[in-house]
This record gives C-alpha cells, sequence and structure tokens, in this order.
C-alpha cells in the first residue's frame, strides 16, 4: 500500500475512530462517575471523540507530509461525518428514555379497556418520568384520558415500536424486561 492509499484509509477510518473514542470514553466516564447526568458525561465523551479526530487527521497530514488545505478540506469532510456518528449514539444513549414511551404506547394498544394509572405508576413511575411522558403524549394528542383511564387514540409510533420489539425479541429472546 502506498502513502497516498493509506492517507486515504486513515482519512475513511478517522470518524468512526473518533467515534468509538466517544464510546469508550462515555462508558469509562459513567463508570468514574455514575452520579454524574449522562448528559454532562456524554458531552464530555464528544470532545474526547473530536480530540480523537483532530489526532487521527493530524496523523494523516504528518504519515503524508501534507499541509495546509489538506488538513482543512479534510476536517470539513470528517468533522460533519463525526458530528452525525456522535447525534446518533447520543440517541442511541437516550433510547431508554424514550423507549418508556413506546412500551407504553404497546401496552396501551393491548389494552383496549385502558390501563389504570396506579398501573402505570407500579410499572414507570421514576422521579415524574410517567407524569412527563403522559403529557407529552396528551400533548401530541396520541392519548385520550378520561380522569382515571388512559387509551389510545393515535398509532403514531406503534410502527416503530413494533420493530423494536421484534429486535428486542431476536436478541433478549423476550420482548420487555417487565416479561418472561
Amino acid at each position: 500500500m502506498n502513502t497516498g492509499t493509506a492517507i486515504q484509509v486513515l482519512h475513511l477510518l478517522a470518524p468512526l475512530v473518533a467515534l468509538v473514542t466517544m464510546a469508550l470514553s462515555h462508558a469509562a466516564l459513567c463508570r468514574v462517575r455514575p452520579d454524574a447526568a449522562i448528559l454532562n458525561l456524554l458531552v464530555v465523551a464528544g470532545f474526547f471523540g473530536l480530540a480523537g479526530l483532530v489526532a487521527m487527521q493530524v496523523f494523516a497530514v504528518l504519515a503524508g507530509q501534507i499541509w495546509g488545505d489538506t488538513l482543512v478540506a479534510m476536517m470539513l469532510v470528517d468533522g460533519p461525518i463525526y458530528a452525525c456518528l456522535a447525534y446518533g449514539y447520543a440517541n442511541f444513549v437516550n433510547l431508554g428514555h424514550a423507549s418508556v414511551r413506546i412500551r407504553i404506547y404497546r401496552e396501551l394498544l393491548d389494552s383496549p379497556e385502558g390501563i389504570q394509572v396506579s398501573e402505570l405508576r407500579a410499572k414507570y413511575d421514576e422521579s415524574g418520568m410517567l407524569s412527563t411522558r403522559l403529557r407529552r403524549m396528551l400533548d401530541a394528542e396520541d392519548l385520550a384520558f378520561d380522569g382515571e383511564t388512559y387509551r389510545l387514540k393515535k398509532a403514531r409510533l406503534l410502527a416503530i415500536s413494533s420493530v423494536i420489539f421484534a429486535l428486542k425479541k431476536a436478541v433478549l429472546g423476550r420482548q420487555s424486561e417487565f416479561t418472561s
């Protein structure tokens, strides 16, 4: 492999190396600071990933002994690619919170008679999480509430929930951590 090809490979791998750096730093930070807000740790890890991206680009330029516009051009391409990958990772990390809403949609679909507030609180309430999720679904007019029972009004996210449940069943052997 000639030097030009090696530099092109480094250039192609740089956003992936940055993403791996971000993910590993995030995992390490979560273990070192388990009490810290996960979003704050995610931002710090994002900067570690960015540092990894810059390091890869500088290494590629030094290996090829090419300076100036080349580094700028590589960062103009790889910077947005890393930003997209980092955004995807951040959303993956946040999926656990979003999945609660999807699970509630799914349970409401499976319960045409509705679900009592006490049942939902027993299953999902954690520092007001349930109230926030239900308020969002009511505001979006996805649910109807008669003062005692929630009912599904719109089935907008059910296709997504079906895919997620299928993936969970394929990986875990079950659809939910709440069922065996």
